[in-house]
C-alpha cells in the first residue's frame, strides 16, 4: 500500500469479511465508532497508533518490504 486511501480500502473489505461493524471493531481496539469511519474514509490525518491499533484488533500486523530487494522487516 503507498496511500491511506489505499489502506482504507483494504482496512473496510477486511473488516466486512470478519462480519463486524464499525461499532464492534471499534470497540475490540479502543476507540471511537468515528474514528473507524474516518479510517474508511482514507482519512490522512488519522492517528497512527490507533490506526496500528485497529488493524491489531482484525488480528493483522504490519511488516515494512524493501520494494527494490524485496526484504521484509518486521
Amino acid at each position: 500500500m503507498f496511500t491511506v486511501r489505499e489502506a482504507a480500502a483494504v482496512f473496510r473489505e477486511l473488516r466486512d469479511e470478519r462480519r463486524l461493524t464499525q461499532a464492534e471493531l471499534a470497540q475490540r481496539a479502543g476507540v471511537s465508532r468515528s474514528f473507524v469511519a474516518d479510517v474508511e474514509a482514507g482519512k490522512a490525518t488519522v492517528e497512527a497508533s490507533k490506526f496500528l491499533g485497529v488493524f491489531q484488533a482484525l488480528g493483522l500486523e504490519f511488516a515494512l518490504r524493501d520494494r527494490a530487494k524485496g526484504e521484509v522487516r518486521w
